[in-house]
């Protein structure tokens, strides 16, 4: 069912240059990164600005948070039991994942720091491997940019939770009229790298 609700296929969307760390060092929550470099000083949050550095033999590259920062003036009417920095933090202990073409936002605002790529694996694979660890999302969690919807802590459903829990999730607290569909997959792990190996490729 997880295969068939997000199309068969999920996409993980980062700069090309991050490639050979990723490879070295497997999929990386920004936490772990951030904790990592927990001597390195200075390091805002939210992120307005892409970092790179290298600390202890791990070569580090934390991603901004410029979708999040352009709802910046309105953060208090779309973020729930959150301010804007600590639902930031919050992003920090999840990987992104995308449905189909999904993760526009997100890859469109990198492209002035080089070449965006996109790293796919098979659905299926992924949830037997994840499946404890992934939750499902109707929105980008985050972007704030444009009309931004409101989001708490609430707004992750487990994948393994009843499907119409997710569904209804939102027209139950009266913020939608329909039911949710699935617009984003984020894990609360890491990504060791054998299991980067065995689940993904390079798109195209």
């Amino acid at each position: 069912e997880f295969s068939n609700l997000v199309g068969g296929t999920l996409r993980h969307v980062p700069l090309k240059t991050t490639l050979p760390g990723i490879q070295q060092n497997g999929l990386l929550r920004a936490s772990t990164l951030i904790e990592a470099a927990k001597g390195i000083g200075g390091l805002p949050c939210p992120r307005s600005e892409v970092y790179s550095f290298n600390v202890a033999g791990l070569s580090v590259t934390l991603n901004h948070q410029k979708p999040l920062l352009a709802g910046r003036k309105r953060a208090a009417e779309f973020l729930d039991g959150h301010c804007l920095k600590s639902w930031a933090a919050s992003l920090d202990h999840r990987l992104f994942f995308w449905p189909g073409r999904g993760g526009a936002d997100f890859s469109s605002s990198l492209t002035d720091r080089g070449t965006v790529i996109a790293l796919r694996c098979d659905a299926g694979a992924f949830f037997d491997l994840y499946a404890a660890s992934l939750d499902f999302a109707p929105i980008n969690t985050g972007s704030a940019m444009r009309n931004a919807s409101k989001r708490g802590d609430w707004i992750y459903v487990p994948v393994t939770a009843p499907l119409n829990q997710f569904r209804e999730n939102r027209r139950t607290r009266g913020l939608v009229k329909g039911r949710d569909s699935v617009v984003e997959v984020s894990l609360r792990c890491d990504i060791a790298p054998k299991d980067f190996y065995r689940l993904f490729s390079v798109e195209g």
